[in-house]
């Protein structure tokens, strides 16, 4: 999958339609003559603001999106509503729907997929396939409980108001659609700087060091990339304390029987036989990264992950998701890129993508920031104008998104030090002065 254009409307701080457009300007028909989508399309593109601007709900939208694909259908069929997180500061939107448009290359064709909700379910969703001109492959209303297929397609059968048809045809591997479905699900990661997002990609990490997927020296290499000071990376298991088992035992029987409001009630120590214990959840092991750092002797003690620096842990959970989707391609949507790491580093990372001889399947990313950095003569990336988006945030409180190209062009201009100075919006309001009440008292 190759992302083209990413539309979205109603979502967290984004009212009003909003568009992050990935092609070339060069791309002026439906699809290049050549075929070659690689050489018309962006694999960088980099979202700079001030702090609660709308940035990140930008990426979260499109984490929703594909979110929305793969789980529709499934883990969302418990809940009561549509879960979605409109627009708030305003009645109006609260109650209107929220809108997710994708375009992108599958099989070397361009295709268009959307959908519109509210709290109720789906209002519409439409397939599209640009074949010389646009094709349409499905699309629903709601009150429809069929979906109108073109006339190539294989039957679908009913879709829930709660669910979206490309979700559903996901699930049952409808012959057409599943392909589709499937190269948007596998093909889209996202990275969040908070800490319960990199806790969970570290443990990832260690299972994927025992079943074989990552090599200690794939791990042991990124980090000497970065110079860290590591030499080896080992995996340390331990079983769970047999109380903390049991817990987790009972919390997996009562969910299986479809008791989620007391755990305690699905049995307890005295009341539950072997037999009822799976024999695959007899044993619950923990597993946790072990660093071994060079120093003047050879028998160094290994560091545990909650020893390491934020550096450490901060390019760690980075670069394995970014080594995975060059080595993969698809979308790579990181939040905050700057977080705990050296400029030089954010170079080698923007690098990977920009560099066609490594990128050599079209891997995209989009990132957020604040380090302008990127945008100054002293980074090694030279983003063009088509790359670089700004988010500013209304009196109101809505995201608002521009480009730098719709700028007037200055080709010897420092991006970086105009961006600063404001003159491309995008700049925090300050006001430093109203701190002087909170540090200077009346009697002073």
């Amino acid at each position: 999958m190759i992302l083209l254009r990413f539309t979205v409307r109603n979502h967290k701080s984004i009212r009003e339609e909003v568009t992050i457009d990935l092609t070339r300007p060069t791309l002026r028909t439906l699809a290049p003559k050549s075929g070659a989508w690689g050489d018309y399309v962006y694999t960088l593109a980099g979202i700079f603001g001030p702090n609660a601007s709308g940035k990140s709900a930008v990426l979260d939208a499109m984490n929703y999106a594909f979110t929305a694909i793969r789980n529709s259908s499934t883990t969302w069929q418990a809940r009561t509503k549509m879960p979605r997180v409109p627009f708030r500061l305003d009645g109006r939107s609260r109650e209107e729907p929220s809108k997710y448009v994708l375009e992108f290359v599958h099989d070397g064709r361009r295709h268009e997929y959307g959908f519109e909700l509210d709290s109720k379910g789906v209002l519409t969703e439409w397939l599209r396939e640009a074949s010389g001109r646009w094709r349409t492959l499905f699309e629903r209303r709601r009150g429809q409980r069929a979906v109108k297929l073109g006339s190539s397609m294989r039957v679908l059968g009913d879709v829930s108001d709660r669910e979206l048809a490309l979700s559903r045809a996901y699930v049952l591997e409808h012959p057409q659609l599943f392909p589709i479905a499937t190269d948007l699900i596998a093909s889209f990661d996202i990275v969040s700087v908070k800490d319960s997002h990199r806790e969970v990609r570290l443990r990832n990490i260690a299972e994927s060091l025992v079943d074989g997927s990552i090599t200690s020296l794939d791990i042991e290499t990124l980090l000497q990339v970065a110079d860290i000071g590591i030499r080896a990376v080992t995996v340390e298991e331990k079983d769970l304390p047999e109380r903390v088992q049991r817990a987790l035992q009972l919390f997996k029987r009562a969910m299986n029987e479809g008791d989620t409001g007391d755990v305690e009630k699905a049995g307890d120590k005295d009341g539950m036989t072997s037999e009822e214990l799976e024999e695959e959840d007899s044993k619950q092991i923990v597993r946790n990264l072990l660093f071994t750092h060079r120093g003047e002797s050879d028998d160094c003690p290994p560091f545990s992950i909650n020893q390491e620096s934020d550096g450490t842990v901060a390019w760690l959970a980075l670069m394995v998701p970014v080594t995975e989707t060059l080595r993969e391609g698809g979308l790579l949507c990181i939040d905050e890129i700057d977080s705990s790491l050296h400029p030089h580093l954010l170079d080698v990372v923007l690098g990977l993508f920009a560099d066609p001889r490594l990128n050599r399947k079209h891997a995209q990313l989009i990132f957020t920031s604040h380090e302008t950095y990127i945008l100054s003569p002293l980074s090694e990336i030279d983003l063009e104008p088509e790359q670089v988006w700004f988010t500013d945030k209304s009196y109101d409180g809505v995201t608002e998104i521009t480009c730098l190209a719709e700028f007037p062009r200055h080709g010897d201009a420092n991006v970086a030090k105009r961006y600063l100075s404001g003159r491309y919006g995008g700049t925090p309001r300050l006001a430093p002065s109203m701190l002087e009440t909170l540090l200077i008292s009346e009697d002073a």
